[in-house]
């Protein structure tokens, strides 16, 4: 039994041996090892079962404040030599009063080696420890452990830093109303009582006092003065003591500035895109103009104030957020940023809050939305007219042929009763009836043709009634179809595909089948792209909204920054809107609708097919002008001299008074012929007249 415990014993002692092995200190890095705990322990490289050739190693123990270091090295055992140096070793430095080398601790000794058990203190907080082995015999190696002794050290004040924060200055500045905490450190051992003390605003000539007995300002003696509820009276020098009755304490001072707390940050950042009027980018180095920097320029001073006593006025920093897009300016990266405000953003005339966790401020009222289309080009309106006649192509086809089977009918029923008009050859009969048929059908006839004969007369009648229908419905077809181009120049919003304000020349050009854009009157009105003769103006829709300005987090939120500005929103409506009035030039809806428009314009005057008729028909005008000139004054007036020629030769020869004798015969025998017509003539009045009498007479005899 007693073999069994011992052998438990024995076996529970190497655990413990091998996991106290385990965590020793053992890797190797070219700068050294840092150790700054209180105690710890290290090893060779491989630990204590033999340590590689051409090795060497460094730590460095240094803890910070002001003590003794002591080393213990266990299970020593290195490659042995008189001088250890130029073989395996390890050699013991430490660096004190601010030397910049290193030092052996025990003088005449270049290096340890050999085995055995040893110890070695330093002279002060630095210490280092180098391992080296060479190309040759190795041995198992060493396991070290070391303590730190803390040295008693009068009080040193090192800073006035809070946790976190180094190479504080010892000026500081807080804001009033807020709460501080001033932080005192030292260097000292053991730690010493601090004591705070306000020197007053002249550090040569203390007058004031902490009153402590207030809950306002709290000494906690270990160097943190709090103090509650600033406020402009506690600006001044404080005075930091330190004792800890090792030697002489120390002190120090520091100034406290209580600074005017300010309506508003400093540096206001501006989160916006370029959308003229509203806002407008002027290039680099220059601000923005437009409606929100000038409403902006009166705001932020008379919400802000001057704050003299604190970091001053505020400006607005527009060039650290100029953003591309309104897509940009609405991310909640930019929205929830400190200190920033961004616009232009459109909302409710009441509306405050901007997707709940914003505030929201609006400024101007947008006037209505306008709905621009693409204009029709010049001449497509001519053009609808000739497509509208040319489409009319059966109904004038069945016109001809009803009129040209209309006249073969006629000349088959008149050609018997006159044939003088219709002739009875069935070419110049039907030709003549195809006259007849077409001019009755469109004028009601000339009167140079008409029929005689019963049937004809009343097959007339007919034609005349279906002429007029047949003409009517030749008319309402092209009438429709102007009518319907008319009208087709209305775009409906609904269901169409309309752009973005920034797509403004896919509209022109027509690109991706859009229709339209839909573009605030302002920015309409602003932008020289829609000024542009291929767009017009559809609809002006009245869209009751507002923009405005988006706060971020901070100073911007608070309840009086807000409060005073709804106040110059409600009370400055008048100046806003002579502001907006005179910085802006809305679009506005045209006087006459697109179809009426398109209407007047049928027949334009810029239109392509217009200009080519009108100079084909000034063309064939001046040609056939000038053939009728070179007629007159060429081949007829030769003609007409030849024709006097022949008459002059005419009168002069024999012809002459044989043809003169045979006109006055011809007269007097007219002459003769009338005389008998009309004494016959006047018998026959006279004849007619007796016997009329004589009736009138033998009637009344039989009665």
């Amino acid at each position: 039994m007693l073999k069994l415990l011992k052998l438990v014993l024995a076996l529970s002692l190497s655990t413990e041996a091998e996991n106290y092995k385990q965590t020793l200190t053992s890797t190797c890095v070219k700068e050294g090892i840092k150790l700054s705990d209180a105690k710890g322990n290290f090893t060779n490289p491989g630990g204590y079962q033999g340590y590689p050739n051409d090795t060497k190693c460094i730590w460095i123990i240094e803890p910070g404040y002001i003590s003794k270091i002591t080393v213990t090295f266990h299970d020593f055992d290195l490659e042995f030599s008189k001088t250890c140096k130029p073989y395996d070793s390890v050699r013991v430095l430490d660096k004190c009063n601010k030397s910049k080398t290193w030092e052996m601790i025990e003088e005449n000794v270049e290096g340890y080696c050999g085995n055995g058990t040893f110890g070695i203190t330093s002279r002060c907080e630095r210490m280092k420890i180098e391992f080296k082995s060479d190309d040759s015999v190795t041995r198992r190696g060493f396991n070290a452990t070391y303590v730190v002794q803390r040295q008693p050290q009068a009080p040193e004040i090192t800073s006035f830093c809070i946790e976190g924060k180094k190479n504080c200055s010892t000026k500081m500045e807080a804001e009033e109303f807020s709460t501080l905490l001033l932080t005192c450190k030292a260097s000292a051992s053991p730690q010493p009582v601090f004591n705070w003390t306000y020197l007053g605003t002249n550090e040569s000539n203390p007058e004031g006092f902490l009153n402590r007995t207030e809950n306002r300002i709290i000494d906690f003696r270990n160097g943190t003065l709090k103090i509650k509820d600033l406020n402009r009276g506690d600006t001044g020098f404080y005075e930091c003591h330190a004792d800890n009755n090792v030697g002489q304490p120390d002190s120090a001072v520091m100034y406290l500035r209580v600074k005017e707390k300010c309506k508003c940050p400093k540096r206001i950042i501006a989160n916006w895109y370029d959308i003229p009027p509203y806002i407008q980018d002027n290039g680099p180095g220059r601000e923005p103009s437009g409606l929100f920097p000038l409403l902006l320029k009166e705001i932020v001073p008379l919400c802000c104030g001057n704050c003299s006593e604190g970091d001053g006025p505020s400006e607005i920093i527009y060039h650290e957020k100029r953003q591309p897009n309104l897509v940009r300016i609405k991310s909640l990266d930019n929205l929830d940023k400190e200190d920033t405000i961004t616009f232009p953003i459109s909302g409710k005339k009441n509306e405050r809050n901007y997707q709940n966790d914003f505030r929201f401020m609006p400024l101007i009222s947008s006037p209505g939305v306008a709905f621009i289309v693409v204009g029709e080009p010049p001449g497509s309106s001519a053009n609808a007219v000739f497509n509208s006649v040319l489409s009319g192509w059966p109904v004038l086809l069945l016109t001809m042929l009803m009129a040209l089977l209309s006249g073969i009918i006629m000349w088959g029923l008149d050609t018997w009763y006159n044939p003088d008009e219709f002739p009875r050859s069935f070419i110049k009969g039907s030709g003549e009836g195809f006259w007849w048929a077409f001019v009755t059908m469109t004028t009601v006839g000339y009167g140079d043709r008409s029929p005689r004969g019963f049937a004809a007369r009343i097959f007339a009648i007919i034609w005349v009634l279906v002429g007029l229908v047949i003409t009517s419905i030749f008319t309402g077809v092209v009438t429709t179809s102007l009518t319907a181009i008319t009208l087709s120049t209305d775009v409906k919003l609904y269901g169409t595909k309309i752009a973005a304000v920034s797509i403004v020349e896919p509209l022109k050009n027509r690109k991706d089948d859009l229709k339209g854009v839909l573009v605030d009157t302002y920015v309409a009105g602003e932008m020289k792209e829609f000024s542009s003769e291929e767009l017009r103006v559809n609809k002006i829709i009245d869209h009751n909204s507002y923009y405005g300005v988006v706060f971020g987090e901070g100073l911007l939120s608070a309840k009086n920054f807000q409060v005073c500005i709804e106040d110059y929103f409600l009370s400055r409506q008048a100046d806003i809107f002579q502001i907006v009035k005179d910085n802006t030039n809305p679009m506005k809806e045209p006087k006459e609708s697109a179809a009426v428009e398109r209407s007047s314009g049928l027949f334009d005057a810029e239109s392509p097919l217009f200009r080519n008729a009108i100079y084909s028909c000034i063309g064939l005008l001046l040609f056939f002008t000038s053939c009728g000139i070179i007629w007159d004054y060429g081949y007829m007036r030769h003609w007409k001299k030849k024709a006097e020629m022949d008459e002059l030769e005419l009168l002069g020869g024999p012809g002459y008074e044989m043809a003169k004798r045979n006109l006055d015969m011809m007269d007097s025998l007219m002459q003769e012929v009338q005389e008998f017509y009309d004494n016959w003539t006047k018998r026959l009045d006279e004849i007619t007249e007796k016997h009329d009498e004589e009736q009138r007479l033998q009637s009344k005899l039989k009665k």
